[in-house]
This record gives structure tokens, sequence and C-alpha cells, in this order.
């Protein structure tokens, strides 16, 4: 056989792959959460400086921050405690274009296995059962890297990421050894977008679920003045 033929095999092969990852996104990706993950070390005030959303390619948003806090219980879908340990995020966010300059918010509480600290799940009606969301890798003082995956019931997964700081930015290098990580787990690069945090203001965040739209031909986003339920938290 000769080493033509062999290499032409090959780039056959690993094309034919990477085709099928593309298609078949109605699965999450295998994902092997940091090992010795001290769960401790994360917690706390988190500037949220690049973002990723499967269905969400359209808008960037602006001064998102989080806040992780540990939970001796967590809640099922029907509203009952159920006493086992949990990490909840509150976050706050504004969309970048917004004219009305709002700061939004939001939180999500998963379930977490101690046995296995990063990686946690969360129940939701929406999703086949869970919602899994694992720290892919973190230098706890100064980045965190988190990946989100929920598969439905119906149509494609839900696929999102989160690079995280303890500043409002990362040094270029560090920015791209994240970025690096993200492709292997069908994260399209193109559509990470910035979130800058130079113009934040300090008005309180409040809770808002109706939807912001943007026209076609658009960049200013507009109410329409009803409510859904949002995909990710409350």
């Amino acid at each position: 056989m000769s080493s033509v033929f062999v290499y032409l095999l090959v780039v056959l092969v690993t094309a034919n792959l990477v085709s099928c990852r593309i298609v078949n996104n109605r699965k999450c990706p295998e994902v092997r959460a940091v090992p010795h993950f001290d769960l401790s070390q994360m917690l706390g005030d988190w500037f949220v400086v690049e973002y990723y959303a499967s269905e969400e390619e359209a808008l960037s948003y602006s001064c998102m921050r989080a806040v992780f806090t540990q939970d001796d219980h967590v809640q099922g879908e029907d509203g009952t405690i159920e006493w086992t340990p949990g990490v909840t995020m509150n976050f706050t966010y504004r969309f970048a274009d917004d004219p009305l300059d709002e700061n939004l918010l939001g939180n999500i509480t998963w379930k977490i296995d101690m046995n296995e600290p990063a990686h946690w799940t969360h129940s939701e009606i929406t999703y086949d059962g869970i919602y899994n969301t694992y720290v892919l890798d973190t230098e706890y003082k100064t980045w965190m890297l988190l990946l989100h995956c929920a598969e439905q019931r119906e149509g494609a997964r839900y696929l999102s990421a989160f690079v995280l700081s303890r500043t409002t930015s990362l040094p270029k290098n560090v920015m791209a050894y994240l970025r690096d990580k993200l492709p292997r787990y069908d994260v399209d690069i193109k559509y990470v977008f910035q979130i800058p945090h130079n113009k934040c203001s300090d008005k309180p965040a409040k809770a808002d679920f109706s939807p912001i739209l943007v026209e076609v031909g658009s960049k200013v986003p507009r109410k329409p003045g009803v409510t859904y339920k949002i995909g990710f938290g409350h």
C-alpha cells in the first residue's frame, strides 16, 4: 500500500468523523471535567469575559458577572427540596446594544456529586432530565472555563460555554489557551462573544424574562412585551 494512498485514507476517515460530529448536534459531546477539583476555591465573584451559546448567534452581551455559592440543598422540578450538595450561580448582564441600558439577572442551581465535584447537574422539564455543566479547567485565583450542555426532547441540544476571570480581562495568551480547548466540544469559535466590562452602570439588576428581538437590517434590540421561559436558569 503506497504512502500516498494511506495518507488519503486517513484524510477521508478524519473528514468523515468531523462531519459526523457536526451533523449529530442532538447529543452532548463527551466531556472529561477537570480532575482533583476543589469546589471551595472557585466560589465567589467572577467576570464573564467570553460567552458562547448555540441558540444565540446574533446577540452579544456586556457587563456579565457571576457569583457562585455552595448550597446544602437543591430544589426539584416539582418544588420539593432535596438535601444534597449544590452550587448556585447568580448572574447579571446587559444586552450590549440595549438602548435602555438595563441590568438583568438570572440564576441556576446544580446538584453536585462530591465524588465528581467538577460535574454539576440540573433538572429542568424543558430538557431530557439532565442539564450538565462541566468545569473544563481552572486556575482558581484568575480564570475558569465552564461548558454547559442539555439534550432536548426535540431538536438540537443546547450548548454554551463561559470563560470567566476574577478581573475584567485576561492576558491574550491565556485567552488563546482557553479558546483552544473549546472546538473539541463542538463550540464554534466564530460565535464566541467577547463580553466588555468598560461601561457598566451601577443600576440595580432586575429579573426580566421578556425576549429581546433584533429586526432584520437593524442592530437595535426591542422588547415586544410578551413573556417566555428562558432556556438558561430562571
